[in-house]
């Protein structure tokens, strides 16, 4: 099994179980990802389970990561945790909860970074998780694990603050200011061990590395990056998929698809976003700043003025706006969409009609022939890198 031999064979560290060995009756915590992520939990904890020892579960408490998300359900832990619900103890981390977070130091951006106490006071702590793209962090993954997801809210915030840097983008992580402030803050309280994940866009293990923090994170992002992006010229229509449920699930989670894939979009031509967002926006400042700001410019003051969690995904959206022309196909209220400038439609069929039938209905062949239409079935796994576009 793909697990079981990266732990078999870390790098950077000791094998785990002669980490443990080494201290009697040490507690442990183990960090897993949340109900927005999609890393194969049940089966890494198969793996440490029997890295570790059935015997030790006593000592052994889950901390589900969740930064400023709203806490998973039971319902929703039970299908991150499978068996392992009942079987391990579990706490939530909560950012705003101030007595359970630590002080452990301040970055050199300025970053005050408060941590999850029980995290800090673990004597072994090892952190899972999956490393996938991220649009201003580069990837997901390693450090990602402790800010933002065992942080307190104000220590995101001030890290996120971060992302208007040019260099803050997807796959970058040379002086990307915020990848380097989260590997700082982790350096404060870093973990004893590491498993990283690597899944294609299906869900499908490709390969898993394990041992030291900052090793196994360069290693993952390497092979992320060649299995995430893709090269293409520019197409003046792009149908982009976030993926569905659980990808989909609110449009805070489905913009990511938008800043993957809109660079790939000739200027002023059309992104069309199939995301169904059962569950709504999914932030209220999100809500708050796409009605209060109509235009990037005011997105990008507001966001350097007084950086909100939230806010930055309209400073995203609006950004993308700039360029092309936004639709969205879901279950969201189409007046509000559209008070935001975003065309608005509840099937694809309905979005194809309207955005792409009736404009080219009546041209002649020759301009059809002409016209570049592109599908990207995981938008949120997919970063289109066009080869003719000056970043």
């Amino acid at each position: 099994m793909i697990i079981r031999h990266a732990l078999q064979n870390p790098i950077g560290t000791k094998r785990l179980r002669e980490i443990v060995n080494a201290r009697k009756n040490a507690t442990i915590i183990i960090v897993v990802d949340d109900h927005t992520r999609e890393a194969p939990t049940e089966k890494i904890l198969d793996a440490l389970t029997e890295e570790i020892g059935e015997e030790k579960k006593n000592q052994i408490t889950l901390l589900v990561a969740c930064g400023t998300h709203a806490p998973p359900a039971e319902e929703e832990l039970k299908r991150i945790l499978g068996k392992y619900f009942a079987h391990y103890k579990f706490e939530i981390h909560d950012c705003d909860a101030t007595q359970d977070l630590v002080f452990v130091g301040t970055t050199r951006r300025g970053t005050h970074v408060m941590l999850n106490r029980s995290y800090v006071e673990a004597d072994i702590k090892i952190l899972t998780g999956d490393i996938t793209l991220h649009y201003y962090a580069g990837f997901g993954g390693g450090r990602k694990s402790i800010l933002p997801g065992i942080s307190s809210r104000e220590t995101i915030k001030m890290n996120h603050a971060l992302l208007v840097d040019e260099r803050a983008r997807t796959t970058n992580i040379e002086n990307n200011p915020v990848h380097l402030d989260m590997s700082e803050a982790a350096s404060f309280a870093p973990p004893d061990f590491v498993i990283n994940t690597v899944s294609d866009a299906s869900g499908n293990l490709v390969d898993a590395y394990a041992g030291e923090m900052n090793a196994v994170f360069l290693k993952g992002a390497e092979v992320a990056k060649g299995l995430f992006s893709l090269e293409t010229g520019l197409f003046d229509i792009l149908l982009v998929s976030a993926g569905g449920f659980p990808k989909d699930r609110n449009l805070y989670q489905a913009t990511k698809a938008i800043d993957n894939c809109y660079r790939a979009v000739a200027p002023g031509g059309k992104l069309i976003l199939v995301a169904e967002c059962r569950e709504g926006i999914g932030d209220p400042y999100f809500e708050d700043w796409m009605n209060e700001y109509a235009t990037y410019e005011a997105a990008a003051s507001a966001i350097k003025a007084n950086f909100v969690l939230g806010g930055h995904k309209a400073f995203y959206v609006r950004k993308a706006m700039t360029r092309v022309h936004l639709s969205i196909v879901s279950e969201l209220d189409t007046h509000m969409l559209n008070k935001w400038g975003i065309n608005a439609y509840k099937s694809v069929w309905e979005a194809y009609e309207a955005e792409v039938g009736k404009e080219y209905r009546h041209v002649t062949t020759e301009i059809k022939n002409k016209v570049k239409i592109g599908i990207v079935k995981n938008g949120l796994d997919t970063l289109l890198v066009p080869v003719t576009i000056n970043r």
